[in-house]
C-alpha cells in the first residue's frame, strides 16, 4: 500500500488531482501523462515502479500462502 501511495504521489505532481476535481480535465490529463512519462524515464521512477511490483508480488504470495493471516496496524493476527 505504501508503494501505491508513493506512485500516486509521483503521478500527482503538479496537483493533477486538484485540477481534475476543479473541472480542468484537459490540464489533469496532460499533467498525468507528463508525470507518467517522467516516472518511466527517470532512474528513481523506474526504481519506484520495480519496488511497487515487487511488493505487490510478495503481498499476493503471502495472501495465497497464509490465508488466515491478517495485518492490522503494528500487529499480525492469525485466525485458527
Amino acid at each position: 500500500m505504501a508503494a501505491g501511495f508513493s506512485l500516486f504521489d509521483d503521478l500527482n505532481k503538479g496537483k493533477v488531482l486538484e485540477s481534475a476535481l476543479s473541472g480542468n480535465l484537459t490540464t489533469a490529463i496532460n499533467g498525468l501523462s507528463t508525470n507518467a512519462q517522467d516516472l518511466i524515464k527517470t532512474d528513481t521512477g523506474r526504481k519506484s515502479l520495480v519496488q511497487a511490483v515487487g511488493i505487490a508480488a510478495i503481498g499476493s504470495w503471502a495472501r495465497k500462502a497464509l490465508p488466515g493471516t491478517k495485518l492490522g496496524g503494528k500487529k499480525i493476527y492469525l485466525t485458527i
